[in-house]
């Protein structure tokens, strides 16, 4: 609770704003200030007023008299502050601070109010703390801190003496007192507020329901447009089938078509073959004809048979190979043939190892460009990178077995030699280039030694600047520091020098030693004449009656207060019973609230398994069981979300690798394809190898009779075949040999044509032969020769474009390789990221996206699960609720029983008894007091004369002033002087700190240019060694190159191949010669059998003569039976069917166009319905009116819930309002009953009066009734003046017992104004027992001020007599003084 303990005042009213501060500390349980009228006791209760609530007095709300007059002082400004220390409501010890100045004009004055400071405490360090606020902000923080509202402070705690009688003010007043005591007026602003709200969303609720049957026309409207999207869509899906159906009967009707016209297609085939068999048959018996013209006499037809003619040329043929030379000449024929082929092969065999004799030259001389390239690199890296070593030295010729010439020479001689060798290569051996790979391996461990060792170097110089730079730092963090203590030693000086000078005087008003010894003077001669009184006998007598009636008022009072707590408890026993009944009326409400909880949940919890019951007895139990079932669940569905979350993370991360997986696949795909296009673009290697092939694929047929070469086909066999054909090629005979064959077939020519067998039958036809030879074997005008020629170059041009086709391919060979194995791993990727890539992506997708899923459905079972614990949670405190108060039921009703028993025991007095005695004991116990006073006053005069004077307090209070001052003025010295030493010694850091900075800055430029200068070094080191390791790269490349062709043992195949050249050449040369010398046996061999052909022939060609005519015979029965075949095929059926066919096809089409018409527009429709239903007032109507609906039903929800809302409170407003309006009417009867000691008011108290409004503007009107008798009426205008200040004072009680549960201060300004005695007597009976009653609380606080000695004299004996205590044992007594004011202590 909230408690006061210290008040400081300056400037405020009549205390001065020069003297020191004027403090009084207030004490528990009560502090009483006495003094004269106009000394400034209100100025107290006004001050304490003005620090909690910022209130101003009364008549004062300008402020300008509530601060100390400046013309008072002749001054222009005076500033006042009042500081108030307090505990808050949290029991923590808090000041605050308010300041306030006038400003004097020439005839006004103005008021300001300073901002206000709170200052507290921090609980954890003990640190103070101050905070600043604006005067409106304390207003607001202090009552808060203090827990009581601000107007119970302005009217009930803190009431000022001018306002004290304001329950009996006029009814505007007194309602806007109480309004603000209840807070009446905040909860019938919330009820307006609930109310406008509650129109407010009714009015929505309108507009919603206006807009909902808006949006259900347009919902019809678009259900309408969808039903008739729909029946679009049935009728086009018909259509469709009918147009299915037309393009099958179409289909059908083609393919009979199609039949037919194939008939009719076969028998035009038929027509052609017959019309081509008699074209034929008609030209064979021409050529039967001209035979038989042509052989005349020699036509045996009609004299032999066929039969006949077969067997004399059998005979002759026997007769032939009997013949020695026949045989002898198809034996050297067969030889020769032989041999030819054999010549052939090895012609063959020759060319396909010249190819492999090019392919491997070819090779070399990449080789040889190895090697100097090799050479150049050696030499590229000796004059870069320095490198040198010994190495041997080889000339070579361009011959592969030719010896060379070694020598011994270092690198640089040979580099610096080369240039002027012309025409020889160097060549290296391996044990050079082993020595030259030496000599590189050390070049680059030297390199990066060297940059390592720059960069150790550079980092231990670094390190060294680093640690110079760090001691430096180290310094200069000492000088800051040694500053920064300066700098808090001034403050603290300057703070406490503040401070001094603050708390000392002005050297005016100090106080002068003279002025000390003057007021000593003067209280020694006082002394003297106060000891003269210490000696009446009368002042031993007063001490003996005191102790008389102390005793008397002892027994009084315990059986006062014995007969009181029978009388409450008997009062009380009512009571206790209705708050009983009171509890259990709660409790049946809270179980039937709890078992409409459990009703309305019962279908959430049975469908997660949980089935509750509860009972009066034990309604915890069952709940808390299905509460940790339900936690239970919860948790497991926690944590199985945790696991979905782990495994979905482990998913993506899985997704994440196969994406860059998949990325890095595809990016290799895309530089493969982009290096793919590159070589196969139009002038690239393989478009070049791709035109020779295609053109070669055109040329082939008139070069071979197959298709040997495709398109597809490898270079290699392109290769191959053009090699094949240029040695055909290169065969072509010349001229010469064509007429020395012709002139040979000429000699052989004597008896029949050697070519045909054919003989000379007259003389005419053998010189016709002979110049048929001579005129063929002329080569200048031979047929053949000129044939040939043409053929010869034909050949030429042809073998020309050959060899340019086979350069090419050679040339590109490499490059379309490379294209191949481009397009493989092309392939290669493709399929990898077709068949693994993205189906595993794609698992991994789905397998992600199920996880999500699993995880969606747990998060949404957990929030379910999360607001049924919620729910479960509220079933248990309202289940523990209505244990509590069944608790309460029982433990009052056996606390009934036993204060029954314990407190009424064996009395057997009623209620009216009771009081009477109590009447009684009070009677002679204000009788007692009366004596008291009596003996209070003659104590009083007699410790006048005998007590300090004041002349004593001010000697005392002089010296006390005199040695504060003589304190401050030699510590302010010392202060001064502890600053000159601080400055002087912080001008010695400043120097100091000057040239550490100043070498600090130069160190870290240096350090800044060391770095920069061995980044640049190692940048130089580290490029060299990139550059070095680059250069020695491709050295090694060139190398493996070379050793590739060393390993591969080219020059030895290439000797071999050689060696086979010359034996195959060998052998083509001894066959050509072999043909030659068997060419004269053969000539001469077939001259022999010229004659015996002859004759044969003859025979032979009347054989197939005879077998002419029988093929024609043949041929006209042929002929005869297909015109019978086609007289039986017929084709007028087939025509019809045709027609009819293609009739059924074109009335299928127009039928499909008029279909497709009908659908055409449907389709329109259709679209035209999708653009309906895409316009604003009908897309996504559904959704929309589903949503307008829920707004709409929830927004009446609200309705109803404001009006529950407002249902409530305005019932908890009239329950609030009657019980605080009964509990302060029960306090009112009890205090007006123990204070008034009149008998015409029997009883006081406050009506509220309920206006005739509706609820939302309900407000109540407040009357102070009293009763005389059983009649009631309003007391304002009826009680006389001390009546209503006893009234004002009761109630002013009642309202503080009510509503300062937090706060137990009290104030009460000169409360016996207007009273008599007797009443004076009753007030001061009544604020004992309140004292004697709460005595016990720490925190409880009553503050009297009062003139009246003899009211602070009826307190005192009426605590003595209550507590057992002599209370209060001092109180404050105010006084005014010339020049100053001041606070004795009494």
């Amino acid at each position: 609770m909230a408690s006061i303990s210290k008040l400081s005042i300056r400037g405020i009213r009549s205390f001065s704003p020069n003297d020191e501060e004027q403090v009084i500390a207030f004490c528990f349980p009560l502090t009483i200030i006495v003094g004269a009228n106009g000394c400034g006791k209100t100025t107290i209760i006004e001050a304490l007023k003005y620090s909690v609530t910022g209130s101003l007095p009364p008549g004062n709300k300008s402020g300008q008299s509530f601060v100390h007059d400046p013309r008072s002082l002749g001054m222009s400004v005076v500033k006042a502050n009042v500081k108030l220390r307090f505990n808050n409501r949290g029991n923590q010890s808090m000041v605050v601070i308010r300041s306030m100045e006038v400003t004097q004009k020439k005839s006004t004055a103005s008021f300001k109010a300073l901002d206000g400071i709170i200052r507290t405490q921090d609980p954890n360090t003990g640190e103070r703390v101050s905070l600043s606020h604006k005067c409106t902000e304390l207003d607001k923080q202090i009552p808060a801190l203090m827990g009581v509202s601000k107007p119970i402070l302005e009217h009930v705690v803190f009431c000022h003496q001018e306002d004290s009688s304001w329950p009996l003010q006029e009814g505007a007043v007194l309602k806007k007192r109480f309004d603000d005591i209840f807070d009446s007026t905040r909860y019938a602003k919330a009820l307006e507020a609930i109310k406008a709200s509650r129109k407010e969303y009714a009015a929505q609720v309108k507009d919603l329901k206006a807009d909902l049957e808006g949006l259900k026309s347009h919902k019809h409207a678009a259900s309408g447009f969808l039903e008739e999207l729909e029946n679009c869509k049935d009728q086009i899906s018909q259509l469709d089938d009918e147009i299915q159906r037309c393009n099958e009967g179409m289909e059908r009707e083609r393919e009979t078509a199609a039949e037919a016209g194939a008939v009719l297609a076969e028998i035009q085939q038929f027509d052609c073959e017959m019309d081509l068999k008699q074209q034929e048959l008609e030209r064979q018996e021409a050529v039967l004809a001209s035979q038989r013209d042509m052989m005349g006499q020699d036509d045996m037809t009609g004299r032999y048979s066929y039969e006949e003619l077969k067997t004399m040329l059998r005979e002759l043929n026997d007769k032939d190979y009997a013949n020695q030379a026949m045989r002898e000449l198809e034996d050297k024929e067969r030889e020769i043939e032989e041999i030819i082929r054999g010549l052939e092969r090895a012609r063959k065999v020759a060319n396909e190892l010249n190819a492999k004799k090019g392919k491997l030259e070819a090779e070399k001389d990449a080789y040889n460009l190895l090697l100097k390239q090799r050479f150049k690199v050696m030499e590229e890296i000796h004059k870069t990178h320095g490198v040198e070593c010994d190495l041997t030295q080889t000339q070579d010729d361009d011959t592969l077995t030719q010896g060379t010439a070694a020598s011994r020479m270092s690198l640089s001689t040979m580099f610096t030699s080369a240039g002027t060798i012309l025409g020889e290569d160097i060549a290296i051996s391996q044990e050079d280039v082993e020595a030259f790979t030496r000599a590189l391996n050390q070049k680059e461990l030297s390199l990066k030694a060297k940059l390592n060792e720059a960069k150790e170097r550079n980092r231990s110089e670094e390190d060294e600047m680093q640690k110079d730079i760090a001691e430096l730092q180290v310094k200069l963090s000492a000088v800051d520091s040694n500053k920064k203590r300066i700098e808090e030693s001034k403050r603290e000086a300057l703070r406490e020098l503040e401070q001094v000078k603050s708390n000392m005087r002005p050297s005016y008003s100090r106080v002068r030693k003279a002025d000390v010894e003057e007021a000593k003077r003067q209280a020694a001669d006082l002394a003297k004449s106060r000891d003269q009184f210490n000696n009446d006998p009368r002042r031993e007598e007063i001490i003996r009656e005191f102790k008389v009636l102390e005793d008397k008022l002892k027994s009084l009072s315990e059986s006062i207060e014995q007969d009181t707590k029978i009388r409450d408890q008997l009062r009380l026993t009512a009571d206790s019973q209705a708050e009983i009944d009171m509890l259990e009326k709660q409790a049946a409400q809270e179980f039937d609230g709890l078992k409409d909880k459990i009703r309305e949940n019962s279908g959430f919890l049975a469908a997660n398994g949980e089935v509750v019951r509860v009972t009066e007895d034990d309604p915890v139990c069952p709940l808390q069981v299905v509460k940790d079932n339900i936690r239970q669940k919860y948790e497991n569905a926690e944590r199985e979300i945790d696991r979905c979350h782990k495994t979905v993370s482990d998913l993506q991360s899985k997704v994440t690798e196969k994406n860059a997986l998949l990325t890095n696949h595809k990016g290799r795909l895309a530089q493969l394809r982009l290096k793919a296009t590159q070589l196969d673009h139009e002038d690239g290697p393989v478009q070049k190898i791709s035109r020779v092939v295609n053109a070669l694929v055109r040329e082939q047929r008139d070069l071979v009779e197959e298709d040997e070469i495709k398109p597809e086909s490898p270079p290699t066999e392109v290769i191959k075949f053009i090699s094949q054909q240029i040695n055909e090629l290169g065969s072509v005979l010349k001229d010469d040999q064509i007429s020395k064959v012709i002139k040979r077939i000429k000699k052989m020519g004597k008896d029949a044509c050697p070519c045909c067998t054919k003989e000379f039958v007259t003389a005419a036809e053998y010189k016709a032969f002979q110049n048929r030879m001579a005129e063929l074997a002329d080569e200048d005008t031979s047929e053949l020769i000129r044939v040939n020629q043409a053929k010869s170059k034909e050949a030429a041009a042809i073998l020309s474009k050959l060899e340019r086709w086979r350069q090419t391919i050679s040339d590109n060979m490499n490059s379309h390789n490379e294209f191949n194995n481009i397009n493989a791993e092309i392939r290669e990727l493709e399929s990898h990221i077709e068949a693994e890539g993205d189906a595993e992506l794609k698992n991994l997708k789905t397998a992600l996206e199920k996880e999500e899923a699993t995880a969606g459905s747990k998060k949404e079972q957990s929030k379910v699960l999360l607001n049924l614990l919620e729910v479960v949670n509220t079933m248990v405190d309202m289940a523990e609720r209505f244990w509590e108060k069944k608790r309460q039921v029982k433990n009052k009703k056996d606390e009934l029983k036993r204060n029954l028993l314990g407190y009424v025991g064996s009395d057997s007095r009623d209620l009216k008894r009771v009081e009477r005695d109590i009447t009684d004991s009070v009677l002679s116990k204000e009788q007692a007091y009366l004596e008291i006073s009596k003996l209070n006053n003659e104590q009083k005069s007699l410790n006048e004369k005998i007590s300090p004077t004041s002349a004593e307090k001010n000697a005392r209070d002089k010296e006390d002033s005199y040695n504060r001052d003589q304190v401050s003025i030699k510590r302010q010295d010392e202060l001064n002087e502890l600053l000159q030493k601080l400055a002087a010694e912080d001008t010695i850091l400043d120097k100091s700190k000057h040239p550490l900075n100043a070498e600090r800055l130069k160190k870290e430029s240096n350090r800044e240019s060391m770095r920069k200068s061995n980044e640049i070094e190692e940048s130089r080191l580290s490029d060299e060694l990139r550059s070095f390791e680059k250069d020695a790269l491709r050295l090694q490349e060139i190398a493996d190159k070379i050793d590739y062709y060393a390993r591969s043992n080219i020059e030895r195949e290439m000797e071999q191949i050689e060696s086979r050249l010359l034996s195959n050449t060998d052998m083509i040369k001894e066959d050509e010669a072999k043909i030659e010398r068997m060419k004269p046996e053969i000539d001469l061999l077939k001259k022999q059998v010229d004659d015996s052909g002859r004759q044969k022939t003859k025979i032979q060609n009347n054989i197939d003569l005879m077998k002419l005519e029988r093929w024609v015979m043949e041929m006209t029965d042929e002929h005869s039976k297909m015109v019978e075949k086609r007289e039986s095929m017929g084709g007028a059926e087939v025509e019809k069917r045709c027609s009819k066919a293609k009739a059924k096809y074109n009335e299928y089409k127009e039928n499909k166009t008029r279909i497709e018409g009908r659908k055409q527009g449907l389709d329109e429709q259709k679209r035209m319905l999708r653009r309906k239903l895409k316009e604003p007032e009908y897309y996504d109507v559904e959704e929309r009116h589903r949503v307008k609906m829920i707004e709409h039903e929830t927004t009446q929800i609200v309705v109803h819930d404001l009006d529950k809302y407002y249902d409530a409170l305005d019932k908890a407003l009239l329950r609030y309002h009657g019980m605080k309006i009964n509990d302060i009417n029960k306090i009112i009867r009890e205090l007006w009953t123990l204070t008034y000691k009149g008998e015409d008011i029997t009883n006081i108290q406050i009506t509220s009066d309920q206006d005739s409004g509706g609820r939302a503007t309900r407000s109540y009107n407040y009357r102070i009734v009293m009763s005389k008798g059983n009649t009631e009426m309003d007391m304002r205008g009826r009680c006389s003046a001390g009546q209503r200040v006893l009234a004002s004072i009761v109630i002013r009680l009642a309202l503080a017992e009510t509503f300062c549960l937090n706060c137990g201060v009290m104030a009460l300004d000169e409360p016996t104004t207007n009273l008599d005695f007797e009443n004076k007597r009753g007030l001061a009976i009544a604020l004992a027992q309140i004292i004697a009653s709460r005595a016990a609380q720490s925190n409880f606080q009553l503050v009297v001020i009062t003139h009246d000695e003899d009211f602070v004299s009826m307190m005192k004996q009426e605590l003595s007599s209550q507590t057992g205590f002599n209370m209060p044992e001092r109180y404050y007594q105010v006084s005014r003084e010339q020049g100053h004011d001041d606070w004795d202590e009494l």
